[in-house]
């Protein structure tokens, strides 16, 4: 397949694997296990399996609908081909409000977080101003260096903050997970359509697909680090469920990060502040690849150049926080968000997928008979 960009621009394959995994692990990680819980009780880590499982479907399904992009495009020269330019360029911005949405809500969910943990009297537009300033001078190294940032966003918080959950097995009640399968089907289907939203993420993968040296090798790569998301949300749920019960942890907003209170160190009198620190690693990139997925439907749709629209973009979420900031702000964005990731993956690519697919066999066929 032909690649349209210079080879200094692309990354290796087993990059994806980073990215992907940078991408679907953030904020959500530190309380997708109350509304899980409450839908499904000791039963949520059947809600995780069966999300999981359902995103390897839909890695599978972009990669087959990328395949169709020409030149090894991205879904925006997909949108054009199909559809044309003014009726695929609305699609396009469709696609850009998502990404400006998703990049918006991790802004201000870890924000919130910083606030009530650790600084309550700061305003946000001051920590919004530090995360965007670096945003931009990541992005503005080209997106080898936004890969290299999701690399050491994957592995330095594997290596530090995940084995700290292994201090609450000394307080575990195994008991907790019985009994097995005590909810309807119904409730864990609930509980499946909430987990699914911790699992966005990977779809920014429509954006950089042509940003890879042979591009559908790629997609091995992509499976495993859904299988390690998996993994990570699995051990993390099991914990939760043999640590608190229901009724805990209904009254509490981040499990994970109370769990980080649990190990005692003699010269650390609060250790929740070095996991929310440490953290930003894995919130960081979730930021940096949305903006710079914006920045690229921009370039796409109207030849734009990212340095000029990148501090355009950059300053359009700085104006945002500074209007909404209050709690329920940030959970009606996280709503829109879901919503918006659902539709777009559950729904909207299917969909493409087959429009794109009865085309081609359309026009193979009338080519067989010419």
């Amino acid at each position: 397949m032909k690649q349209t960009l210079d080879e200094r621009f692309l990354i290796s394959p087993f990059l994806v694997f980073f990215i992907v995994h940078a991408t679907q692990v953030g904020v959500g990680m530190l309380g997708f296990q109350r509304p899980l819980m409450e839908d499904a009780g000791q039963d949520a880590w059947m809600a995780v399996l069966l999300a999981g499982l359902a995103t390897h479907v839909l890695i599978w399904l972009m990669y087959r609908l990328l395949a169709y992009s020409p030149s090894g495009g991205d879904i925006v020269s997909l949108h054009k081909h199909y559809f044309g330019r003014w009726f695929g360029g609305v699609l396009s911005i469709g696609l850009l409000a998502y990404y400006a949405l998703a990049a918006f809500t991790v802004l201000q969910s870890y924000i919130e977080i910083i606030k009530v943990w650790m600084f309550p009297l700061m305003g946000a537009w001051q920590f919004s101003l530090i995360f965007l300033m670096l945003t931009y001078y990541v992005i503005s190294g080209g997106f080898r260096v936004v890969a290299g940032l999701c690399f050491w966003g994957v592995v330095i918080p594997l290596a530090t903050i995940f084995p700290m959950m292994a201090f609450a097995f000394e307080y575990a009640q195994y008991r907790n997970l019985l009994p097995v399968l005590d909810h309807s089907p119904t409730q864990i289907l609930k509980a499946v359509n909430d987990m699914a939203f911790q699992y966005l993420g990977f779809e920014v993968l429509l954006m950089y697909y042509p940003f890879l040296k042979n591009a559908p090798s790629s997609q091995k790569w992509a499976h495993a680090s859904n299988v390690l998301t998996i993994f990570l949300y699995l051990v993390v749920i099991l914990i939760s469920i043999i640590f608190y019960n229901k009724e805990q942890i209904a009254h509490i907003t981040w499990p994970t990060l109370t769990l980080a209170k649990i190990p005692e160190v003699p010269f650390i009198e609060r250790m929740e502040y070095i996991v929310i620190s440490i953290y930003v690693l894995v919130v960081f990139p979730n930021l940096v690849v949305a903006v710079w997925a914006m920045a690229r439907v921009v370039k796409q749709l109207f030849s734009i150049r990212q340095r000029r629209s990148l501090p355009v973009l950059i300053a359009c979420l700085f104006i945002g926080t500074l209007f909404f900031e209050e709690k329920s702000d940030i959970e009606r964005f996280i709503q829109w968000t879901s919503k918006s990731g659902l539709f777009l993956m559950g729904v909207y690519i299917p969909l493409l997928y087959v429009y794109v697919w009865v085309v081609e066999k359309v026009k193979k066929s009338l080519q067989q008979k010419q």
